[in-house]
């Protein structure tokens, strides 16, 4: 016993002894890691997103929309045709649209979505406020009335949605056939897209693997971002129309 207490106590004078290196600062190196490991994994979820549109029209370009954060475009030989919407029932036609949850006002669905909403004056308050938990997506919903023609949905008269923009993970999903035209636009003073012509598809990703909340076809649509937010506007206004709206959006 008295052998291994020496021991232990000239051990414990030789580590007094050790000019030990000074411990290196490697916490830039974990941020960078950490970074680095997220900015991957939003990659992967846009290629997963655009992998499922390939999947589900059977091949096309994928193409981030420029300057534009927040949506990816699928251009292919033919869009797809999905399921029939059924006729709106008692919960209303964002229930068939699947949009998420109903809020009772605008201000219910900011608080469930963490964001505020930039609503058109032009089209003042709409007849349908939902958010979906999945997809981080307001939708504000308009039925058809005089100043807002049906729209390729006859049920809609304009359909405003809104989310957070990200330069990596996309709140939109669209599939683009050749008889659809995309033109650029300038809204709020910053970029956007008019796409008309043939129904395009959309679709919503959820989750970290890629997956799409829905999948159907939209009409004449106008894309932009704004306040940090993307912004789409489905209604049968033309061009000229939607822009006024868009113009209101605050």
């Amino acid at each position: 016993m008295a052998e291994l207490e020496r021991l232990e106590a000239r051990l414990g004078d030789l580590a007094g002894a050790v000019a030990w290196p000074p411990e290196p600062d490697l916490r830039d190196r974990v941020r960078a890691g950490i970074a680095a490991g997220a900015r991957r994994r939003r990659v992967r979820l846009v290629l997963l997103a655009a992998a499922l549109a390939l999947a589900l029209v059977g091949g096309g370009a994928v193409a981030a929309t420029p300057a534009l954060r927040g949506a990816v475009v699928q251009w292919v030989p033919a869009v797809p045709s999905p399921s029939p919407s059924p006729t709106s029932g008692s919960g209303g036609v964002g229930a068939d649209l699947r949009l998420g949850h109903r809020y009772a006002s605008v201000a219910d669905a900011e608080r469930a979505a963490g964001f505020r909403a930039l609503v058109p004056a032009a089209l003042g308050q709409p007849d349908e406020v939902w958010y979906g938990d999945s997809t981080g997506v307001i939708a504000l919903l308009y039925g058809p009335r005089g100043d807002l023609p049906p729209s390729s949905d006859r049920r809609i008269g304009a359909l405003v949605m809104e989310a957070a923009a990200s330069d990596s993970a996309p709140a939109f999903v669209k599939v683009a056939g050749p008889s659809t035209t995309i033109s650029q636009v300038t809204v709020a003073g910053g970029p956007g897209e008019w796409i008309t012509g043939a129904p395009h598809g959309v679709s919503f990703p959820v989750g970290p693997d890629g997956r799409t909340d829905s999948f159907r076809l939209a009409g004449n649509v106008l894309i932009w971002n704004q306040a940090g937010l993307v912004l789409r506007i489905e209604s049968g206004l033309d061009e000229r129309g939607a822009l006024r709206v868009a113009a209101t959006a605050g």
